[in-house]
């Protein structure tokens, strides 16, 4: 087994363990704007709220798809990625992303213009909409969790973890914009499954933290520099206790008054967006693999 005391080397032409630097801020807002669009939309559909159909589709179709445009520097490239949707998740998700942003589009046009289209049509696009939503809710993680020589995120629960932040990033949104818009029961259990996603997803985060300490020595690394480095400082209090904490209890406390609400919202986008950049930046190669790849380019 490699010892943790061998240490980051960078570039250096010697054993140790390197960071992933392929995926970066852009990427980690290309994740946040899809899930947590897609999880708007979801709980939009179902709540029947107009303007979480609209937010929701804007963070698909603007938001993701321009961190990933920025991600790829050669935009004119970007149709290839969808040529391999029997085996990439990575082409399984942008294909879903298309198919969302049509049909979701033509959901959208009838809610502001109704009767624009035939109802049956409408039905159809609704069922095909909400389900490219829940494969860009999840589809991230399962490419992530395809990532053998990056022990932190190859772990089963990554696609659990993309879901259960889309999902809270949804259903705070949705609470923000409809206040004032959806009934007073229907907020009150929004409020209801907010707390139990938040809870959910402290469990989850905690889980996946704890298979990294415990699992392959990259893994060991990178939770080692999430918890007991630099960015321990980032980590624990920005995704734990902002994301986590904080945003329960000023659900606990704030039930029904909507300047609570709106704060957490933002505490739990907040330790969202950090959790993104962070599992990027904590992510290491195991110390074998990356010298031997380093090797064979020299």
């Amino acid at each position: 087994m490699m010892p943790l005391n061998v240490g980051l080397v960078g570039n250096e032409f010697r054993v140790g363990y390197r960071l992933q630097s392929e995926w970066s801020w852009s990427m980690a807002t290309a994740f946040f704007c899809g899930e947590v669009g897609a999880g708007l939309f979801f709980i939009s559909y179902l709540a029947g709220l107009k303007s979480g159909l609209l937010v929701g589709l804007l963070m698909v179709a603007v938001g993701k798809a321009s961190g990933h445009l920025i991600h790829l520097g050669r935009p004119s490239n970007a149709w290839r990625a969808v040529r391999n949707v029997r085996k990439s998740w990575v082409s399984r998700g942008l294909a879903a992303i298309a198919v969302f942003t049509a049909t979701a589009s033509l959901v959208l046009a009838d809610a502001y213009l109704p009767g624009i289209a035939p109802r049956p049509l409408i039905a159809v696009a609704g069922a095909v909409a909400m389900l490219a939503a829940l494969v860009i809710m999840v589809y991230q993680g399962l490419a992530m969790s395809h990532s053998p020589s990056l022990a932190l995120w190859s772990n089963g629960l990554m696609p659990v973890t993309s879901f259960t932040y889309a999902m809270l990033g949804g259903v705070f949104i949705a609470l923000v914009l409809g206040w004032n818009e959806l009934p007073a029961d229907r907020l009150e259990v929004m409020q209801v499954f907010a707390a139990g996603l938040v809870l959910l997803g402290l469990v989850v985060v905690v889980s996946l933290l704890h298979a990294a300490k415990y699992g392959p020595e990259a893994g060991q690394r990178s939770a080692d520099l999430l918890l007991g480095s630099d960015l321990k400082g980032w980590f624990f209090p920005l995704v734990i206790v902002v994301g986590f904490i904080v945003t329960g209890l000023l659900l606990l406390f704030g039930t029904g008054q909507q300047l609570y609400i709106t704060v957490a919202a933002v505490t739990e986008l907040a330790g969202y967006y950090a959790f993104r950049i962070l599992m990027f930046k904590a992510a290491t190669y195991d110390p074998i693999l990356t010298f031997g790849r380093h090797t064979r380019r020299r």
